[in-house]
């Protein structure tokens, strides 16, 4: 038998917005949620493995995502994996919002087309904190594509639940600027750390195959 999902239940076209700041925006409506995705693609002049050892970075996480007032690893599980935290400012009288988010990365031995997901995790390990409201809800990706040596297209996507009272008009503005603010921010912070990861784009350079015997 085939079964038959309702319309809704399958994903919506994406609808363009238009540029700005040299971020092209996209949203597509969500089944069964109040807000849509969205979604920013940018090119950026940096190699591949710059941009995701800039990603990989949760140090300087805060230094160019806007409203980042913290971040941090919770749980290193592979070079592959890991377990971390954000909080982000939110304006008066609104609290702040943290999520605890497992983020996966593919795609860096050949450092071609390199994907980094993220998506809420449930765990008891990190409870939340008093003031603080927890995002029931978030999930996204960067996807990082070798242009050329010096050049790679950026798509950052995301889908978010911010909790709490917040009017669903304010929570669809706020989220539909995340794109553009987040790779807007990556392409202004990319000279402020230009050389300082010397050892992380060694570490996953694509090494020449050896020579037939």
């Amino acid at each position: 038998s085939v079964l038959l999902l309702p319309a809704t239940a399958w994903p919506q076209a994406w609808v363009r917005h238009g540029e700005q700041d040299g971020v092209l925006l996209e949203s597509r409506d969500v089944a069964d949620s109040r807000l849509p995705e969205f979604r920013g693609t940018a090119l950026l002049a940096a190699p591949i493995l710059e941009i995701a050892a800039i990603i990989d970075d949760l140090g300087r996480y805060c230094q160019w995502q806007k409203r980042c007032v913290g971040a941090r690893q919770l749980l290193r599980v592979s070079d592959f994996e890991r377990i971390f935290y954000t909080r982000s400012e939110a304006p008066w009288p609104l609290q702040d919002r943290d999520t605890v988010l497992r983020g996966r990365v593919t795609g860096l031995a050949e450092s071609l087309d390199i994907w980094v997901r993220f998506d809420q995790l449930h765990d008891a390990r990190f409870g939340p904190y008093d003031g603080v409201v927890r995002m029931p809800s978030v999930r996204g990706h960067f996807r990082m594509t070798r242009v050329d040596d010096d050049h790679t297209r950026v798509e950052f996507q995301m889908r978010a639940d911010p909790g709490g009272l917040v009017p669903a008009w304010a929570a669809r503005l706020s989220a539909r600027q995340v794109p553009r603010d987040t790779l807007a921010g990556l392409r202004r912070h990319l000279p402020k750390v230009r050389g300082q990861y010397a050892a992380f784009i060694e570490k996953w350079r694509p090494k020449p195959a050896p020579a037939a015997p």
